[in-house]
């Protein structure tokens, strides 16, 4: 599954029953690092890493994705493997329980 390809809600594997809304694949943070020239104490410049402290989430590489079940707000990270999509029709949006047609 490619970044592009995540469904809209999904059925997961350990959730027994209840509907997902994928979010999308996790997010990691990517420091930003600039290059520092100092002295290695032999009169020698060396240039070496320093992480300023700052940076942004970027996405990951989809093998992670994000969800959360319907009508909950805990977001969950799972394998991408463990996802399987799934149509609006098939789960009660109100309560999240795939089969119910209550809602």
């Amino acid at each position: 599954m490619s970044n592009q390809e995540f469904p809209t809600f999904a059925r997961v594997r350990g959730f027994s029953g209840v509907a997902c809304v994928v979010l999308g694949p996790t997010r990691v943070w990517e420091p930003i690092i600039c290059f520092q020239t100092d002295e290695d104490g032999n009169g020698n410049e060396v240039e070496m890493e320093v992480e300023t402290g700052e940076g942004e989430f970027v996405d990951g590489d989809g093998t992670r994705l994000r969800v959360r079940m319907v009508g909950d707000d805990t977001v969950h990270e799972v394998d991408a493997d463990y996802v399987e999509g799934i149509d609006e029709e098939d789960f009660c949006g109100g309560c999240g329980q795939i089969g119910c047609g209550w809602h």
